[in-house]
């Protein structure tokens, strides 16, 4: 008799549910950004983003807040839009012009990342690190905490350029490997290299902390460090390590600069100096 009863219930809420609907009713229309279907008027950052970035170099720059470009369980906000421009605008003068002056058009083209995504905020991670950018296939590239950037900051500078010329050795390496002799330089990486000082770093032969994370982040970190830095920045990091981790800097600097040669048949020390020229003149 229970059941009877539950089944009736069920069948009188069913024919009210139909009842209640028609043809006439309408669904409210609720707009999720990010799933499709919303559009934007272009203005003068999307005009001048066209002509700099992705017209001559097909590249992608998304400063508007788009969820799913992001890991999910990071709290962040978006990139303010006047700081769009002056970012990019650095990025291309002290990235892009310096590689395609030393290597040309078709080199950049063929290896750049083919999408920026910009964020405002950084990330901050569960082991007390920040991410300042990350890479996804080679293609796409993320930058963190461009509402701090200003172009009197030098170092804040520095540091975002760092993450580009990280994230593009990257590209390059991926794609025509170092010499495999440059990971028997140095020993003790480890995933657990934010819990060393920088001194211990530079006395195994790291010039950052988080080159001591892997053998390939080691060798993009040197490349980012020698580019941004400058000879002259470099050589002062290398001359504060021990003589013994000097020695393998030295070791390092030479497969690097011989790799860049006969794999890219890029002048390294030409575009280091590009490089910091570019910087110079911000």
């Amino acid at each position: 008799m229970k059941q009877m009863h539950i089944k009736l219930l069920l069948t009188f809420i069913f024919l009210g549910s139909l009842m209640a609907c028609s043809k006439d009713d309408k669904i409210n229309s609720v707009n999720i950004p990010g799933l499709g279907g919303e559009t934007w008027e272009k203005g003068p950052i999307d005009f001048w983003i066209d002509s700099a970035f992705t017209k001559p170099y097909n590249i992608e720059v998304k400063y508007r807040f788009e969820r799913y470009e992001l890991t999910l369980d990071k709290t962040l906000v978006p990139v303010k839009e006047e700081k769009v421009e002056p970012v990019m605008s650095t990025i291309l003068k002290t990235w892009a012009a310096p590689y395609i002056a030393e290597a040309g058009e078709t080199f950049f083209k063929t290896y750049c990342q083919k999408q920026f995504v910009l964020v405002g905020s950084p990330q901050f991670n569960s082991n007390n690190t920040i991410t300042l950018g990350t890479a996804e296939g080679g293609r796409k590239i993320v930058l963190f905490w461009l509402n701090d950037f200003s172009l009197t900051d030098k170092p804040f500078v520095r540091e975002m350029l760092h993450t580009i010329h990280h994230e593009f050795a990257h590209i390059l390496h991926q794609t025509i490997m170092y010499p495999v002799e440059y990971k028997r330089i140095s020993t003790g990486y480890t995933g657990s290299w934010n819990d060393y000082t920088l001194d211990e770093a530079l006395a195994r032969g790291f010039i950052t902390q988080y080159a001591r994370s892997a053998p390939d982040e080691d060798f993009v970190e040197m490349v980012a460090t020698m580019l941004v830095e400058g000879k002259t920045g470099y050589q002062a990091i290398v001359a504060s390590a021990p003589a013994d981790a000097q020695v393998k800097f030295q070791q390092k600097e030479a497969i690097i600069v011989r790799y860049f040669k006969e794999s890219w048949n890029i002048d390294f020390y030409n575009l280091q100096s590009r490089v910091q020229d570019a910087i110079n003149h911000l």
